[in-house]
């Protein structure tokens, strides 16, 4: 293997375990008492400046033009604000391993979106991959004995919100991008977006965290989450820069698994045969949406 495969692959590693790790380590988070809000502002914050570090160390900046500017604005909406606070909320009510799955419906959301919008043509097995991310949620609400108390499911419903809002941002990300600045840029104008509005949210709110010292786990949690993040981008730049979107689309089920694997050995999680079902299913489902069919002739 070439040195760029194992730098590759080091990457991919690095994001799927961080984020997918992440979603343990909210829990952390939130169940210890950090307001989603307030979590919003300071992964953001912190993750902006990781950012704008590599920006400096590169001599490239975010453009500040107004179609820059409309850019983070809606997208930094979508993604940062909007999907984190879902998750970030259901997080602390819903078992982690359910939560990184639901997460992982976002590529099947996005085709979906996109199909409706006629913005996807009608592929037989992608669209099955659609069915399969549908009954994946199935398996997770209709069982009672999927999740470890039926109050649950209004959340898992709640945190479709998220991999629904990154779709829409995902599906905004090339009608909205500018012609001008690239991949890291644009994420660090972004973030900066989410910190800057979340921080009057969170005030006006009483939501603000203010980090104790020294700091408790749920303040470590929060370090350690917006670290992993504003890292995990810089990584996923690179990765597509050194191997296409192709190869870092497997990102979603390193997650996935992540996830699950994370809160079996955090929370004690016993994932039932459902949610093993479920996972196989959005896993499965996922294989397919991201499958382009190979032109012949």
């Amino acid at each position: 293997m070439d040195p760029i495969r194992w730098i590759s692959l080091g990457l991919l590693m690095f994001c799927g375990l961080g984020w997918g790790a992440a979603v343990a380590i909210a829990k952390v988070a939130t169940a210890g008492g950090v307001h989603p809000l307030g979590y919003v502002f300071w992964v953001a914050i912190i993750a902006a400046l990781i950012l704008t570090g590599i920006c400096a160390v590169r001599r490239t900046w975010p453009g500040t033009s107004g179609i820059h500017l409309r850019y983070y604005v809606i997208i930094g909406g979508l993604r940062i604000v909007c999907a984190n606070v879902v998750w970030y909320t259901t997080v602390k009510y819903i078992p982690a391993g359910a939560l990184a799955v639901v997460l992982g419906l976002t590529p099947i959301f996005t085709y979906a979106i996109s199909l409706a919008l006629r913005m996807e043509q009608f592929a037989a097995l992608r669209a099955t991959g659609l069915s399969f991310g549908f009954v994946g949620v199935v398996f997770f609400v209709v069982p009672g004995e999927a999740l470890p108390d039926q109050a649950m499911i209004p959340w898992l419903l709640f945190g479709l919100g998220a991999p629904l809002t990154y779709a829409l941002a995902n599906i905004l990300i090339d009608r909205l991008r500018p012609e001008t600045g690239n991949s890291l840029t644009l994420t660090t104008g972004m973030v900066w977006f989410g910190a800057v509005i979340m921080l009057p949210i969170s005030l006006v709110a009483g939501a603000f965290h203010v980090p104790e010292f020294p700091p408790t786990a749920p303040d470590i949690a929060v370090l350690g989450h917006a670290i992993i993040s504003g890292i995990a981008f810089f990584a996923l730049f690179e990765m597509i820069r050194l191997s296409g979107p192709t190869y870092a689309s497997q990102l979603n089920y390193i997650v996935t698994l992540t996830g699950v694997v994370s809160g079996i050995f955090f929370f004690n999680e016993a994932p039932t045969i459902w949610v093993w079902a479920g996972t196989a299913c959005v896993l499965g489902g996922v294989a397919l949406v991201n499958k382009r069919a190979e032109n012949i002739g």
